[in-house]
């Protein structure tokens, strides 16, 4: 069975005192496998501590919910900073406007929810944003507090209910929706919202013991339902339940930093991110429409590092002879490191060593086979590297820059004539990779070819024939092809 993550359940709530641990068993029995509570008052900070703490797949927010912003008083603000360093707290929330019911003024509210934005930017945690009549402020506040740069602050706006424009603006500045039993409403208007959202951003929730969906509506909610949220999900979108469940469960775990769960999600997420490309423009607008706000690469990468491994073809040439000799070698081992210049460029160096053990003959006159054995390439890349679609999930990309490769080698076998030898060289490439996103950061496994040329080389070589004899051959250059395999890693930083 396919995992599912409840992301947004208040199973503290007294509504579940008479059966809760019936109720976290069914939920677990039907497939959920993690679930998150957001704290909502201090009051009950200690209940959901407690829930946390009974069961190692429950994780939990901690923050002050908008109905209790007159609440927040310095110290309480104090120990939601303080809880946050606490066992499985994934997040800051539920936090965020009320205008609907207005239990605590606008400004205080306001004030509030900016407080505890800055305490998730310092605990480096996502928020839980509730957001009822107040799409304007949350936006704007939202705004103003997110790093134009860096984008630091993330979240999710909890049991969305806005417009496809007002998504486009919340995934524009970094952020995800959850969707609970709201899209299965009779009179909901959210299928098009749904179906706008680049479904990396999306994930599910119940909000129980709120937002029952059909056909339970009028019924207390809990975490089991939400398949019917799942169910409804793929319905709009016109995709298997199976792609669902794949992939609102990896994108809450991204999303709040939990452990993969299965081998299986992972091996589904794999198969299905081939159809699961991150939607990076939004549809064509309409000619009154406001301007179209450009969505965030799903796909962010900074610094990565990466182990090498490749197989190379070394060419030879020479002018007094017009003969080229060829070594192919075995497997060659190395690593690199990525620097991120922009959305599409990035540069990147490298090193790699080969070690090519079969025989050559150079000269084929003479009878004599001249090994060189053991041939030991080294090669140090420095390149510029430009992705055409860096936020799909497989990326194509070119790549060039100067190379130094040297080689050292034993021309008779024996032991004599040990040389050693450097050039410098240019080389260019094409390759393709793909996104895989993990708890532990972004990993893109990729395949390239590149060919390297010397410049500028002419270097005269003295061969031992036997029997004193010898041989001078000027060489003229060098090609130089490397199939390679790499799997960066980029951590979350």
């Amino acid at each position: 069975m396919i995992e599912m993550i409840d992301t947004h359940c208040h199973i503290d709530h007294k509504q579940f005192d008479p059966d809760r641990a019936a109720m976290i068993e069914r939920a677990f029995a039907d497939g959920i496998e993690a679930m998150v509570i957001p704290a909502i008052e201090p009051a009950r900070f200690d209940a959901v501590r407690a829930l946390v703490a009974s069961d190692p797949r429950i994780y939990c927010g901690m923050g002050i919910h908008p109905h209790h912003a007159t609440e927040a008083t310095d110290e309480a603000l104090a120990d939601v900073e303080k809880l946050s360093f606490g066992e499985r707290v994934q997040a800051i929330g539920e936090i965020g406007l009320d205008y609907h019911y207005d239990f605590a003024p606008r400004d205080v509210q306001q004030d509030v929810f900016r407080k505890q934005i800055r305490i998730a930017k310092r605990r480096n945690l996502p928020i839980i944003v509730h957001n009822r009549e107040s799409d304007d402020d949350v936006l704007r506040i939202i705004r103003e507090e997110q790093d134009a740069a860096h984008g630091e602050l993330r979240g999710v706006l909890h049991c969305f209910s806005g417009t496809p424009e007002q998504a486009a603006q919340a995934v524009a500045l970094g952020f995800h929706v959850s969707f609970t039993g709201n899209i299965t409403f009779k009179k909901s208007m959210l299928d098009e919202t749904v179906r706008s959202l680049p479904f990396d951003r999306i994930m599910m929730e119940t909000d129980a013991p709120y937002m029952t969906p059909v056909p339970f509506r009028g019924k207390r909610n809990e975490p089991a339902f939400v398949r019917l949220v799942a169910e409804k999900l793929a319905e709009i979108r016109s995709t298997s339940l199976q792609e669902v469940f794949t992939m609102t469960t990896t994108t809450a775990q991204r999303f709040f930093n939990l452990p993969m769960l299965t081998v299986l999600a992972v091996t589904v997420l794999i198969v299905t991110s081939f159809a699961a490309t991150a939607q990076t423009t939004k549809p064509a607008q309409e000619e009154d429409d406001e301007p179209a706000t450009e969505a965030v690469n799903p796909y962010p990468k900074k610094i990565g590092i990466a182990p090498i491994l490749g197989s190379n073809t070394f060419v030879e040439s020479f002018q007094s002879t017009g003969q080229r000799t060829s070594d192919r070698g075995f497997l060659g081992f190395g690593g690199g490191v990525w620097v991120q210049l922009s959305e599409s460029f990035n540069l990147g160096a490298s090193y790699l060593r080969y070690t090519n053990n079969n025989p050559t003959k150079l000269d084929p006159n003479t009878g004599l086979p001249r090994q060189e054995n053991p041939n030991v390439h080294e090669s140090i890349d420095a390149y510029i590297q430009w992705t055409f679609n860096p936020a799909n999930t497989i990326s194509f990309f070119l790549l060039g820059g100067p190379t130094r490769l040297s080689n050292a080698f034993d021309y008779n076998g024996g032991g004599n004539g040990n040389t050693f030898r450097s050039f410098w060289g240019i080389f260019g490439a094409f390759g393709l990779g793909a996104n895989l996103k993990t708890p532990l950061g972004l990993f893109y496994p990729s395949a390239e070819f590149r060919i390297s040329t010397s410049w500028g080389l002419s270097e005269e070589r003295k061969y031992a024939l036997g029997n004193n004899r010898f041989e001078i051959l000027t060489q003229t250059g060098f090609t130089y092809s490397v199939a390679r395999f790499s799997l960066w890693w980029f951590p979350n930083f």
